[in-house]
C-alpha cells in the first residue's frame, strides 16, 4: 500500500469533526487541524527554502 499523508485532507477531516463536536472534544479537534495546517506551512516552507515546487516534494 502506497499511500501519501496529506496534512491539508486531515486537516479538513479534523474540523469537520470539530463541527460535529462540543466542550473540550471540539476544542482538541480544532487544536488537530491547527497542527496540521502548521504541517503543511513547514512544507510549503521547506520546499521553497530547496527551491523545490509542490510537485516535486
Amino acid at each position: 500500500m502506497d499511500v501519501e499523508y496529506d496534512p491539508e485532507r486531515e486537516a479538513f477531516a479534523a474540523m469537520k469533526r470539530a463541527g460535529e463536536a462540543d466542550g473540550a472534544e471540539r476544542q482538541r479537534w480544532i487544536n488537530a487541524a491547527l497542527a496540521r495546517i502548521e504541517l503543511i506551512r513547514l512544507r510549503a516552507s521547506a520546499c521553497c527554502e530547496r527551491g523545490m515546487t509542490h510537485e516535486t516534494a
